[in-house]
This record gives C-alpha cells, structure tokens and sequence, in this order.
C-alpha cells in the first residue's frame, strides 16, 4: 500500500508537471531532493536562495542541479513588487515599506510571495525554518482558505499491513500548527483533512473528531469542544461525511463501534482522524512513525490555504522531501 501510494501520487505529479518552489537551498537534504524530483519528473523544480552557495554545497555533496531553476531573491526583477505587495498586506500592521522590502528578501518569503503571484503552483520548506515561520509565511502571503477558514497541518499516514482506515491508509490531523484548536477551528481542520484525503487516496474521506469519550460517555469541557465542533461542522459542510465525538477504537474498529457508535455513519470506518489538540495529534503521529512496522508519515502538509504548501520536519530525510514536493504538486487545483 505505502508504495502503491507514493507511486500513485507522483505520477499523477508528472501529468501535472507543476512548478514547486523550495528555499534552504544550502541543506544538502533540499539540494538531493531537488536532484531527484527533477529526474522523477514530478515539478519543476525551483530553488529560492543564493545561487553561489547552492551550486558550491551541491559541488561539496556531488549534486547536479543540471537544469533546476535557481532563483536569488536579491537579484531578482520581482524584489520591488513582491516588496510592495507585502507592505499592502501588512501595513494595516504597522510595517514600513523598509521592513517589507527586508522580509521580501527572506528566501522562505519570496518564495510565498512567488505562490501568491501565480510564479509557482506551491512551495515546500521547513529543513531550516521552523514550522511556525513557514506558516506565518504561508498566512501571510498566500492567505487563508475562506471554507476552511484557517491554518492547519496533517499527515499521510500509511501503514503496511493494516486493515484500519483506507487499506491502512490515513490522514490525520492536526499535529504541528494549531496547539488548541476552538470548536470553529476543528470544523475547519475537518473539512480541509477531508479534502486532502480526498486528493490523496482518491475515496470518500470518512471524519472522525476525536476525544476521550464517545457520544456522551464521559463529559466535561475537552468533551463539549469536540461535541460544538462536530456541530459547526456537520452545518457548514454538509456533504462531508464525519462524526464525533468517539474514541479512536470507535471510530477505526467496526467492533469496537457497534458496542459503542451503532448508528454512527463513520463509526469503524474512519480514515480521517481529527484530533482535538496538538498534543494528542504530534504525539499520535509519531507513535505510528516510530513504532508500527512498515509505515510511512508524510507531513505535516500545510491546508487551509489558498494555495498548496507544505511544512517539513528539521529531522526530515530527503527522500521525504521529495514525497512532500509530489504532494504539493498534486495539490494544486
């Protein structure tokens, strides 16, 4: 299935032959990555930084970047209009024009500016930056989704062997942007989650919103957040399949749900799990990572923007990177 998946998703990558943008240019992991996206064919690659420095790391790490695109922020004909563009979008902040003209020359910036103008399809950062910085970056220049109505991050969870969710086929979320997510947010993370899912594995998105009780076995305030969100987000998305509140083994064990969820619509098939906070999502992810045998987290993918980026772990390994970069480019509508 892990395979099966990633193979999947990078040729429908190359039919799409999108152009995805990536700073951090001298993390050789960003550099290898490159090399190999652009001789699978999965976007055209376009790297973000200073053009010296990339060619001389990837001389250092023999890697070729024969016909990658390589763009220098401070070089480039476009600095003043994105400058300008990101003094327009702040100034009800307080920025000056200089600061705007600072944070345009920040590779991860420009890059994000480059997605708002339509220059590429995506960007893909976070070896470097923390996944705080590329969110921000992603909020502010390439803006939020108005049907979701904010940022969060999920990850493709696939596990070898597994007869839960899609063949073990997951996305959860959120695990790395929103550490306490309102009962709004959590719709919003639904339904965006729902769309990835969709996207990825090509099958309806089965939502659960989990908690710690399930439909009214325990109760109190982390409870009741879980219960308002599914609420909200059974009235703004309708033809979203999701139910909430339940426990995980309700919601992937049919078991388990018809002792506990019996007229559940998603209870024991759930493939989309919606956790009610980044503590529970961070940890359970990397519990999956680490632990169950033969699987595979790809993440966390920024959603609920406008536009496709994705976040990358400072622990990443290329390989992973270039899952992320077929990830985005199929992303893109």
């Amino acid at each position: 299935m892990k395979m099966q998946l990633l193979e999947k998703i990078r040729e429908k990558a190359r039919k799409r032959n999108r152009r995805i943008a990536l700073p951090e240019v001298e993390d050789v992991r960003i550099l290898r990555a490159a090399q190999e996206a652009a001789a699978l064919k999965v976007a055209k690659i376009v790297l973000v930084g200073d053009e010296e420095k990339a060619k001389a790391a990837a001389k250092a790490n023999s890697v070729k970047l024969d016909g990658i695109e390589i763009i220098n922020p401070l070089k480039s004909k476009n600095l003043d209009k994105f400058a300008n563009e990101f003094f327009q979008i702040r100034k009800h902040k307080g920025i000056t024009e200089a600061e705007a003209l600072a944070t345009a020359k920040n590779p991860l910036f420009y890059t994000a500016l480059m997605t708002r103008f339509g220059d590429v399809d995506g960007f893909v950062a976070g070896t470097v930056e923390t996944s705080a910085n590329v969110a921000r970056a992603g909020i502010y220049c390439v803006g939020v989704d108005k049907s979701a109505g904010t940022l969060s991050s999920a990850f493709a969870i696939v596990i070898e062997g597994c007869k839960y969710g899609e063949e073990g086929g997951f996305v959860f979320s959120d695990c790395a942007v929103v550490p306490d997510p309102s009962p709004r947010q959590l719709a919003g993370i639904a339904y965006s989650s729902g769309n990835l899912f969709r996207f990825l594995f090509e099958k309806e998105p089965i939502v659960a919103l989990l908690s710690y009780s399930t439909k009214g076995s325990a109760s109190g305030p982390m409870v009741d957040k879980v219960v308002e969100a599914v609420r909200i987000a059974k009235e703004l998305y309708p033809n979203l399949k999701l139910d909430g509140e339940m426990q995980v083994d309700a919601a992937v064990d049919a078991g388990v749900a018809k002792k506990k969820c019996p007229d559940s619509p998603v209870g024991g098939k759930a493939n989309v799990l919606i956790f009610p906070d980044i503590n529970s999502g961070n940890i359970a992810y990397k519990i999956v990572d680490r632990l169950a045998q033969d699987s595979k987290a790809i993440g966390p993918l920024l959603q609920g923007l406008a536009k496709p980026c994705s976040d990358l772990s400072r622990g990443c390994k290329w390989e992973d990177i270039v899952d992320a970069i077929a990830i985005t480019a199929v992303r893109d509508k």
